[in-house]
């Protein structure tokens, strides 16, 4: 019985030190700050961070003097004119986690393994916003013109385009009338999560950032 308890323990041990050094990681990743000096770039645009306390956002004007999304976004890819809206959100994550999952109540082990664990494809999720509602999961900052020129870019260079060039709609994907989905570079992984890539457009863009971050939590710490 000692034997087996013991293998019982080695075998419970080895099962759960994976996930205990992915966190240690990620919350040594999360502390460590990049791009923590401010620039002395005059700041004229606001953008948001917005996160539901899992999954984080990037909420940037619809229109500005740097970037009018209406040259990228067609009025047939949502059920109502993008054009009549202020803001736009980005977010990125597993197509398929995003097909199968509206609420998270209707998340599946499998759904969940799949995104994770396999390369699947990734999709964009556009949110429209008439005006943002603050709160503990919203962050408002003012970012420099060339700080947002970067943000854009990373934001199109994220867009798997066809062969014409052209950004792809995933066809009668929705959650309401004011978003869609397009599909994406890359492909979701415990490394690489919803998360992550925000992070990393905030350090595109020479925003404060954390080196790394898998969790929103990560992100919201550079940001108290």
């Amino acid at each position: 019985m000692k034997k087996f308890l013991r293998y019982l323990r080695n075998g419970v041990l080895i099962f759960f030190l994976p996930f205990f050094i992915y966190l240690i990681l990620a919350i040594i990743g999360s502390i460590i700050p990049v791009n923590k000096q401010e620039t002395n770039q005059e700041k004229e645009i606001s953008v948001f961070l917005i996160s539901n306390g899992t999954h984080t956002d990037l909420v940037v004007p619809f229109k500005s003097s740097v970037f009018d999304w209406k040259e990228i976004f067609q009025e047939e890819h949502f059920k109502t004119s993008p054009g009549d809206y202020q803001y736009v959100g980005f977010g990125w994550g597993d197509l398929e986690f995003y097909r199968t999952t509206p609420q998270w109540e209707d998340l599946t082990i499998k759904t969940a393994f799949n995104s994770l664990f396999l390369e699947t494809p990734a999709a964009l999720h556009i949110k429209l916003h008439q005006e943002i509602v603050r709160n503990d999961g919203t962050i408002a900052l003012s970012i420099s013109k060339e700080q947002y020129a970067a943000m854009v870019e990373y934001f199109l260079h994220t867009f798997q385009l066809d062969k014409y060039g052209n950004i792809q709609p995933v066809p009668n994907l929705h959650y309401n009338s004011r978003d869609a989905f397009y599909y994406a570079k890359g492909s979701l992984n415990p490394f690489k999560t919803c998360n992550t890539w925000v992070n990393n457009g905030l350090k595109n863009s020479e925003m404060k950032a954390c080196l790394w971050t898998p969790f929103t939590q990560g992100i919201f710490y550079q940001y108290p």
